[in-house]
């Protein structure tokens, strides 16, 4: 099997040398457009004193051979841009293996401080979990992801999504073209909200049929105007005929106004949507999730055509932005009223069926993120789901976001309700990490996706940390007291005997050495009482001693330091029983500290 890293490369360089190859066949086309156009009119004028027949034929045959060259011109331009995109995918996928994936979006919009979770695990923001899985073309495929990794599913979803993912992850060619999508068009991950509004709100024009023959009839009087002035009938013909349908588009404006702002500058995002949900239409899946989403999208028709449909009027719409061009083709022709008719009458027809289109899409997305993300690390676990609580069995387990190189895999398992593993260890040598990896992992597997480990089985729970607390100036809130009300929330949650897996990172860290120890078995000896499982990483070793007087409940770890002459290094390698190493009076020697 080629590295995954080396695969990516060698697509990057064979597309961009296909890129190069129709870059210059553009060039060659453009050159030749100008030579054309300009060749054709010059020798118009040349010969038209000569022969005029023999110009119009030259200036004919010249202008149809610039709009062939025009087209051709066109079409190698797409061919190149994809494969430019192509090479722009393949080489992030390649930095992405490297540990840098700083150009996928990062979901800042969806961190919620206060999410049981998410803001402590590293979610979203830069260097993200979301940002490293995230491969979606549209916002509802992007807020579904989100969605997933901060609610954990039921196990027969996860189930599903599995599947689905395993049947995904060696499509490589089908997940980057559907990527593609989003470079050929800059509005693709667009909010449809004002879209979906629309298809929500009420019918704006209540008589088409009225409004259309009206429409019909004063654009075939302008016209019929217009010839009998051309064939020189008085000019107030056209002038009375032309104010009369001024005047009856000045009284539809405002309802042509109010649907154009629904829809306006959504074409190219429809048009993302349809061509997503075409490449699913296509698509020989087999897998149960992938063929119902392929079900929804051939109710009634083809959804790709429709929706492609629905872009093409909104886009023309739009051209009333262009005051030149849609003056005469509004006073003469209606086009916008007719355009609003067809939109209402898409909308009607419809409404009820593109909701259901546009979620399966997004669905699609993200099973083709996760598909992703399994490709590139094809030693990762599809995890196994527990139905008993508590379960959690890991071998190798190792954060997902470092890179390979970088990593260190941990093998850790903590079984039985009411447990604690209290992780024990000197500053820096990893135990914040490691309740990351667990935390992470956990959602990753609840989500339905594949995890960082050779082996991963746990029960489906609700995850909940106390990790990155902070001080609030404008909520007038001490970190001692931001902290007490994350724990008066697990504490309540823990109440309501919900399967609780907790993260707990240095208990009480704002007061005193002895109210924090105070404290800390107190709430340890709650959190055991109401079945909660809990993983809690100190520095204070005298918690370790709860094993004594509760063997059954507590499970001793610890990170070690290693110490070679003045230098500590760690091999943060998670080890059962107590630490025994300090390193902190080694490090203020460093600093100039006697000790």
């Amino acid at each position: 099997m080629i590295p995954r890293e080396a695969y990516y490369r060698e697509r990057a360089r064979a597309f961009s040398a296909k890129a190069g190859e129709l870059q210059r066949k553009e060039n060659r086309l453009s050159l030749s457009r100008l030579l054309l156009f300009t060749g054709s009119f010059l020798l118009f004028v040349i010969l038209l004193p000569v022969n005029a027949l023999a110009a119009a034929v030259m200036l004919v045959s010249g202008l149809s051979a610039f709009t062939i060259t025009v087209v051709g011109y066109v079409r190698v331009q797409k061919q190149k841009n994809r494969y430019s995109h192509l090479t722009t995918i393949n080489t992030l996928e390649a930095e992405c293996l490297n540990g840098n994936f700083s150009s996928f979006p990062d979901g800042s919009c969806y961190i919620d401080r206060e999410h049981p979770y998410s803001y402590d695990l590293d979610l979203f923001g830069q260097a993200s979990l979301f940002q490293y899985i995230n491969r979606t073309v549209s916002r509802p495929a992007s807020d579904l992801l989100a969605s997933w990794l901060t609610k954990a599913a039921a196990a027969q979803e996860i189930r599903r999504r599995q599947q689905a993912t395993d049947e995904l992850k060696p499509l490589t060619e089908w997940r980057q073209e559907m990527m593609t999508l989003c470079y050929e068009n800059k509005n693709a991950g667009a909010d449809p909200d004002a879209l979906i509004s629309w298809l929500n709100s009420a019918v704006i024009f209540k008589n088409r049929l009225q409004s259309r023959i009206i429409a019909i009839l004063l654009s075939l009087t302008s016209v019929t105007a217009a010839v009998l002035v051309l064939l020189g009938m008085p000019a107030g013909i056209l002038a009375t005929a032309v104010t009369v349908n001024i005047l009856y588009y000045l009284s539809q404006n405002r309802d042509i106004s109010k649907l154009h702002l629904k829809v306006t500058r959504s074409s190219e995002m429809l048009n993302t949507y349809a061509s997503a949900i075409a490449m699913a239409e296509n698509a020989d899946f087999q897998s149960p999730a992938l063929k119902e989403l392929q079900s929804v999208f051939r109710t009634g028709g083809r959804a790709s055509a429709s929706i492609k449909r629905l872009s093409q009027l909104v886009n023309r719409l739009d051209t009333r932005l262009n005051v030149l061009v849609s003056a005469p083709l509004n006073i003469f022709f209606f086009q916008d009223i007719h355009l609003c008719l067809a939109l209402e009458k898409w909308n009607a027809d419809f409404s009820d069926d593109v909701r259901k289109w546009i979620a399966a899409m997004a669905e699609l997305e993200v099973l083709a993120s996760f598909g992703n993300m399994a490709f590139n690390n094809p030693g990762w676990a599809t995890p196994g789901l527990s139905e008993t609580y508590f379960v959690f069995e890991a071998r190798d387990l190792g954060h997902p976001l470092l890179p390979e190189h970088q990593r260190v895999n941990n093998s850790f398992s903590l079984n039985g309700k009411g447990k604690t593993a209290l992780i024990t260890g000197s500053n820096m040598s990893g135990k914040s990490t490691f309740l990351r990896t667990c935390g992470i992992n956990t959602v990753l597997a609840l989500a339905g996706s594949v995890v960082c480990a050779s082996h991963f089985r746990v029960s489906v729970v609700q995850v909940f940390s106390s990790m990155r607390i902070s001080d609030s100036l404008e909520d007038n809130t001490s970190s001692f007291y931001a902290e007490l009300k994350r724990l008066a929330a697990i504490i309540k949650e823990a109440e309501k005997k919900s399967n609780l897996f907790l993260l707990l990172d240095e208990i009480l860290r704002g007061t005193n050495s002895n109210d924090r120890y105070i404290g800390s078995v107190a709430l340890i000896k709650q959190l055991t009482g109401y079945n909660a499982v809990s993983v809690v990483a100190t520095h204070d070793l005298k918690l370790a001693d709860l094993v004594a007087e509760m063997p059954d409940r507590i499970d001793n770890y610890h990170f070690d330091v290693k110490i070679s002459g003045e230098e500590l290094y760690f091999d943060y390698s998670l080890t059962p029983g107590i630490c025994t190493s300090l390193n902190a009076s080694i490090l203020m020697k460093k600093m100039g500290i006697k000790v």
